[in-house]
């Protein structure tokens, strides 16, 4: 018992020893992830010092796990890219892609394609350069909490290795999304802008070129710091001069820093030598042209400068020195092979149609997936349901089973019950024979009553439209009278003051004006015929206007409302609206 209990006890001690490594191992791991973390963001500013830094960590990074190691190695690439170290192989990128593709998170794999891209610019392999910028492209669009200016860069090397094989219609495309890119991230958009802008200048757009270099221009001009934007300046000053544009080339002029020729790099001094032809110095041209040619470090600068003092001295009409860098000019030609560069352009095109036609493949391969572990969960699904139904289906059957027992007992009791209640049933049809017999005689004297009563109803609805013909009658009448009322009262003013009725039958009739003197005898005639009418109105209305009182008389006399808009002039509606308003004075008095 003592050894069992000996030997959990030994067992208990490895267990815990093994999770105190365990936790020690993970924060110690924790540890150097963090540190290394921080000598990448000092990398970002001074890639030289952070090399140093990581190299302290060489020895301690051997004692630790598998993806420590990894992510040491890919700082270490990033750190290279960003001090300009060439790389020797491509040894150690191929090993980070095969780790990181399987373990690695989404923001992991963008980073280890990126430098693989790097690692194969570098060295001059331009469609694998190519096809792996694209993949980190590819995740940079598709995951979230990727680095966006990784995702800038993509697309500034994509514009670089386009335009390095002539294909400038690609090359502008990745150009405006850099610009774009930059713009949502806040970051600095003058390199962005130059690439459009020698984009557009490449395919003869120079119109878009010059706006494209205006934006970078402004962008440099108005930065803090102007001496960080020289080499902006100065391929600015190239373009401009290169393009007419005089004014602008003195104001990007006006910005550089003009050392010695001994201390120019080989580019601007191609600048000041276009700067200088554009406004007429060839002198100073040439001997900048001529310094470009002498460097010898870049074979591009060269061939660009013979070029240059060829047309120069072509346009100047000095033969002996147009054939001497004519001859120069086409020995660098040769050297360079555009040929080759022509074939390098369709590899990258047939490298980026291969890239497409495998995103394209494995989008498909990804569906036909999902599709079979859809078809999967859905045949699982059926079976599960199908399980589920056929259990329900046995338990309710059990359960029907339980209520038929119970039912049949149920039905037995029932039936004891029925004999008991039609003795009951009989006894009550003999009751209910009886109480039908009384009620079918109080039906009978009801119907009797409702007969008489359906009589009486028919002769009030009788006396009642008699009534109502009555009624129309008697309205019919009082409108008759009134109006041989009114012509009664017109033939007694006829009789009593012709000459006023004469008067207003032409006056209402259009065809004479009433006179203020027709208006006083048509008042005299009816205040006699109506002594109490005046006074009537007056008491009623109050006070009112002298066409009201015209119209009130007219009214009185028993003219119509046509009639009195001819004799008053007034409008329809007016008329309409007094004859409304005092009419009821004037017939109450009737």
């Amino acid at each position: 018992m003592v050894y069992g209990i000996s030997i959990m006890e030994n067992h208990f001690m490895r267990y815990i020893c093994l999770l105190v490594v365990t936790f020690m191992v993970s924060c110690s791991n924790e540890d150097i992830l963090k540190e290394m973390e921080e000598i990448k963001a000092i990398g970002d500013e001074n890639p030289k010092k952070a090399l140093v830094m990581l190299d302290s960590l060489e020895i301690e990074i051997r004692g630790k796990g598998e993806y420590a190691k990894h992510k040491y190695d890919l700082l270490r690439v990033r750190l290279n890219d960003k001090a300009d170290h060439i790389p020797s192989s491509d040894i150690m990128i191929k090993r980070l892609m095969v780790y990181f593709e399987k373990k690695g998170s989404v923001p992991e794999k963008q980073e280890v394609y990126y430098y693989a891209g790097s690692t194969y610019r570098d060295l001059q392999d331009t469609p694998r350069a190519l096809e792996y910028f694209f993949k980190s492209l590819d995740f940079a669009l598709d995951g979230k909490g990727c680095d966006s200016i990784m995702l800038r860069n993509t697309y500034s090397n994509l514009n670089y290795l386009y335009f390095r094989v002539q294909d400038y219609t690609n090359a502008l495309d990745v150009g405006i999304k850099e610009v774009e890119t930059c713009k949502k991230t806040g970051g600095d958009v003058t390199l962005p802008y130059m690439h459009v802008g020698t984009a557009y200048l490449a395919l003869d757009s120079f119109h878009q070129a010059e706006i494209a270099f205006d934006s970078a221009f402004v962008h440099a001009s108005c930065s803090a710091d102007i001496p960080l934007h020289q080499e902006m300046l100065g391929y600015l000053l190239c373009h401009y001069s290169a393009m007419g544009n005089v004014p602008k080339a003195k104001a990007c002029y006006a910005l550089m820093d003009k050392a010695p020729l001994k201390d120019l790099p080989p580019y601007p001094c191609m600048s000041f030598a276009k700067y200088y032809e554009a406004l007429g110095m060839t002198d100073s041209a040439v001997i900048y042209g001529r310094q470009l040619l002498e460097d010898r470090t870049d074979i591009y600068n060269m061939y660009d400068a013979a070029k240059f003092l060829f047309e120069l001295y072509s346009r100047k009409g000095d033969t002996e020195n147009a054939i001497h860098y004519a001859g120069i000019y086409l020995q660098f030609s040769d050297s360079i092979d555009f040929g080759k560069r022509q074939e390098l352009a369709a590899t990258v095109n047939n490298a980026y149609q291969y890239h497409l036609d495998q995103k394209k493949e494995q989008k498909l391969k990804d569906e036909k997936e999902r599709y079979w572990n859809m078809l999967l969960f859905v045949s699982l699904t059926a079976l599960l349901s199908a399980c589920i139904g056929y259990i329900f289906h046995v338990r309710r059957r059990d359960r029907h089973l339980q209520e038929i027992v119970a039912l049949s007992a149920e039905l037995q009791r029932f039936s004891a019950d029925d004999s008991r209640l039609r003795g009951q049933i009989e006894k009550k049809e003999k009751e209910l024979t009886e109480s039908r017999t009384s009620l079918e005689k109080s039906s009978e004297e009801l119907n009797q009553m409702k007969q008489e009563l359906q009589r009486v109803n028919e002769e009030l609805t009788k006396y009642s439209n008699t009534l109502k013909e009555k009624e129309q009658r008697l309205a019919e009448k009082i409108e008759q009278n009134k109006a041989i009322v009114k012509q009664l009262h017109l033939s007694e003013l006829e009789g009593r003051a012709a000459d006023v009725i004469h008067a207003v039958r032409l006056s209402s009739s259009g065809k004479k004006k009433m006179t203020p003197a027709n208006w006083k005898q048509l008042y005299q005639a009816v205040d006699e015929l109506f002594p109490s009418f005046k006074d009537r109105l007056v008491k009623e209305v109050g006070t009112f206007t002298e066409q009201q009182m015209q119209v009130c008389y007219l009214i009185r006399i028993g003219l119509s409302n046509q009639q009195i808009q001819n004799m008053t002039s007034l409008s329809h509606s007016t008329v309409w609206r007094w004859v409304k308003k005092y009419d009821w004075v004037i017939t109450t008095e009737d």
